[in-house]
């Protein structure tokens, strides 16, 4: 097996380990605090949002950080250094007795870990350039499934066991996704790109005009409304499927089985199209894919019942499995392979910017104008990000040939 197909075939099962740890316990943190600190539940979501607002705006910063570190020592190590962070942290997470104790945890969590993004640049930059949208789209689809298996198994042990069971299993999943990924990955780097690297490392104005680019910017930028857009539903379907079912007994397994399935529509789509996106062109993929998802959320705004909104979310969320790798393997191809870890963290950072914005404004929306405008809103987002991805976004250039990159290989393949 070719060392570039190994690697990514362990990274998406540490991926899938990790994610499923992290989702695992998210769906319950307002009952979590409310077990040691007796707040109402108004107080809980205030600390909830704070919890997941607090996280995405230290990512935001740390992310580029991270990404530019990666290039000059590294992208394996960076890898392993994210998930070791997270597992300490998820485990001290079980045993906190104060809610600041948690969002203190929370803020490291979103400082140190990021493996996501340091996943996704160790793919980019090892993946051949004909494979790319494929290979991202596998990671792609381990990370839409390890979200629909996490809040469902996290459930279940949470029931069984109690809320802080949950946070050593999280724990213990990603120590053997940190083995996974020191035993079984291996970077291929040319010995002279660390020197090369101290050079051009900077984090200032000059990263944005003299590396990113115009075409990345605004694939940057697209990722970013992406997450912005679909953050914007986060605080609104709960309470919307509580009004289209008022009288159902087991409300949080509706609102979890309706989570899960545009997970999994989405994991099932995502290498898919990202395999179509290889052949029949990334731009032309990541366009339909937003388009639908514009069309598809018009209607979830005018649903009469949860079955019909289910029905929806599920076609919902096959556009939604094209859209994240086809644009990040364009954001690769735009990038050149030395920069890639500077700039896939800069656009996790700005994607985690998205992702705090969001569901303030999708709150807002719906108090102003009621919770079917949030879906109007994403509706409009997506049409947007269309139109500049249509007018300004170049396609990446063909794929350079796999052979020179295979016969450097052996050289270099032990020193990761």
């Amino acid at each position: 097996m070719k060392h570039w197909r190994r690697n990514l075939y362990a990274i998406c099962a540490a991926q899938l380990l990790t994610l499923i740890g992290f989702s695992s316990y998210l769906s319950f943190i307002p009952y979590y605090l409310q077990t040691f600190t007796g707040l109402g539940d108004t107080e809980a979501m205030n600390w909830t949002a704070g919890f997941q607002t607090a996280g995405m705006l230290a990512m935001m910063i740390a992310a580029p950080i991270w990404g530019g570190l990666a290039d000059r020592y590294g992208r394996k190590i960076m890898l392993i250094r994210s998930t070791a962070a997270a597992l300490v942290l998820v485990a001290l997470m079980g045993v906190v007795t104060a809610p600041g104790q948690l969002l203190v945890l929370r803020v490291f969590q979103g400082v140190l870990c990021g493996t996501v993004s340091a996943a996704m640049t160790l793919v980019a930059t090892g993946t051949p350039a004909k494979n790319l949208g494929q290979s991202l789209g596998m990671l792609q689809m381990t990370q839409f499934l390890a979200n629909a298996l996490g809040p469902f198994l996290g459930g279940l042990a949470a029931d069984a066991f109690g809320y802080r069971a949950v946070f050593p299993g999280a724990a213990a999943l990603m120590a053997i996704s940190t083995t996974v990924i020191v035993f079984l990955v291996r970077e291929t780097r040319d010995p002279q790109a660390p020197v090369v690297q101290r050079a051009k490392f900077r984090l200032s104005p000059a990263l944005l005009t003299q590396t990113v680019g115009a075409n990345a910017l605004i694939l940057i930028g697209s990722l970013t409304g992406t997450s912005f857009a679909n953050s914007v539903l986060q605080p609104v379907i709960p309470m919307y499927i509580k009004s289209l079912a008022p009288d159902v007994d087991r409300l949080a397994t509706l609102a979890g089985s309706l989570t899960s399935v545009t997970a999994v529509t989405a994991a099932a789509a995502a290498v898919g199209i990202g395999w179509i996106g290889d052949r029949f062109g990334q731009k032309r993929t990541l366009m339909v894919s937003m388009v639908g998802v514009a069309l598809l959320a018009i209607p979830q705004a005018f649903v009469s019942t949860a079955t019909q909104l289910m029905i929806w979310r599920a076609v919902h969320g096959v556009f939604m499995g094209g859209i994240m790798p086809t644009a990040n393997a364009l954001l690769a191809g735009s990038t050149p392979p030395d920069r890639r870890g500077s700039v896939l963290g800069l656009a996790s950072g700005a994607q985690a910017g998205g992702n705090a914005l969001g569901p303030a404004v999708g709150a807002a929306v719906a108090n102003a104008w009621g919770m079917s405008s949030s879906f109007l809103t994403t509706s409009a987002v997506f049409a947007l990000l269309t139109t500049l991805v249509g007018a300004f976004v170049r396609s990446a250039p063909p794929a350079e040939p796999e052979e020179p990159a295979a016969t450097l290989a052996p050289a270099a393949e032990g020193k990761g």
